[in-house]
Formats: structure tokens, sequence, C-alpha cells
């Protein structure tokens, strides 16, 4: 996470997925809950607590940036069939984070420079 602006925008795509998982958790499914939870552990493990290497810690915020983008995606399909308008929300949003992860790899600094 090189960039406080993406920073920003993963925390947003975090909090929506948790939102959209704790939704589910309350109509009795809590699988999606379950791998949330261990998802955001991973996540946060491998971008702050684990000694890995910048370049590792750069290629893993956009990836997770996508795992996240498509989590809020198949909500967004999922949620067609209830309401348009939140079915097309989710799914420009869930599109959006994709897009930020994919941006995400073309803004890494080169080897060396600080």
């Amino acid at each position: 996470m090189n960039s406080l602006s993406l920073g920003f925008l993963y925390v947003v795509g975090v909090t929506w997925l948790l939102c959209e998982v704790c939704v589910t958790a309350s109509g009795g499914n809590w699988t999606p809950l379950w791998l949330y939870l261990v998802g955001f552990t991973v996540m946060f493990a491998v971008l702050g607590c684990l000694p890995l290497s910048t370049r590792a810690i750069e290629i893993a915020g956009p990836i997770f940036a996508i795992l996240i983008g498509v989590g809020i995606l198949a909500y967004g399909v999922d949620a067609f069939g209830n309401s348009f308008t939140g079915g097309a929300i989710r799914t420009v949003g869930g599109l959006a984070l994709v897009t930020l992860g994919l941006i995400g790899f073309s803004y890494r600094k080169p080897e060396g420079a600080h």
C-alpha cells in the first residue's frame, strides 16, 4: 500500500465487505463472516505483523484489494435478484476495487528507490 489514497480506498472496501458479510450472517448464513475473519487476519498479518520485505507487502496490498473487490462483486451479482440499484452499486464498487488493485501494481517504486 504505497499510496495514502489507495490505502484509504482499500479500507473503504474492507469495511463495505464487512457490512455485506454481517448482513448475510444476520440472515443465518455465518460462513461468509468466518471466511472474512480468516481473510482479514491473514491480510493484516501480511501487511503489518509479519517481517516481510517491502516488495512482498507492495505486491500483497493490490492482491488483497482484488480479492475484496471480487467479494463485493459476488454480493452485487446476487443482489440483482432483489434490486437492480443495489446490484448495480455493488457491481460498480466491486469493479472499482478490482481496478484499484490492478492500478496498485503499476505504482511500485523501482528497486533501491526510497
